[in-house]
């Protein structure tokens, strides 16, 4: 027969084991994520955008942040300097300092999130007429 306390301990053992699989995948659900973009993904503007905006789901760390922009097939399109708004922590824009010729482009942007994982992802989108 089994005493209470070796019982008491197996249940424990068994809730800490099961539970903690569960609380962990909450922790990672919680890392940084893109909210929404200007331009948005996919979207094909009428004319040129005058600046890159990205938004996510917790305050942009700078240090170690990056946007880029490319033209279809690669070619790199140069952006103003990389900035944080005092009154939106959540959003990192660079302006472009050009007009963007008609064609597909492609953003890729990068940072760091609270917990330090470097979190990236890339969108697309199209000046001009769609295809």
């Amino acid at each position: 027969m089994m005493s209470r306390s070796l019982v008491r301990s197996t249940v424990l053992v068994a809730v800490i084991a099961f539970s903690a699989p569960v609380l962990a995948s909450g922790a990672v659900m919680r890392h940084l994520k893109l909210v929404r973009s200007f331009p948005a993904a996919d979207t094909v503007l009428v004319a040129s955008p005058e600046k890159i905006t990205i938004e996510l789901s917790e305050a942009v760390e700078l240090t170690g942040a990056k946007l880029t922009l490319s033209k279809e097939g690669g070619a790199p399109v140069a952006l103003g300097s990389l900035r944080r708004e005092p009154s939106a922590p959540k959003v990192m824009r660079a302006d472009v300092p050009t007009t963007l010729a008609g064609g597909s482009y492609s953003v890729s942007w990068r940072t760091m999130s609270k917990d330090g994982h470097v979190v990236k992802g890339t969108f697309g989108f199209r000046v001009g007429a769609a295809k």
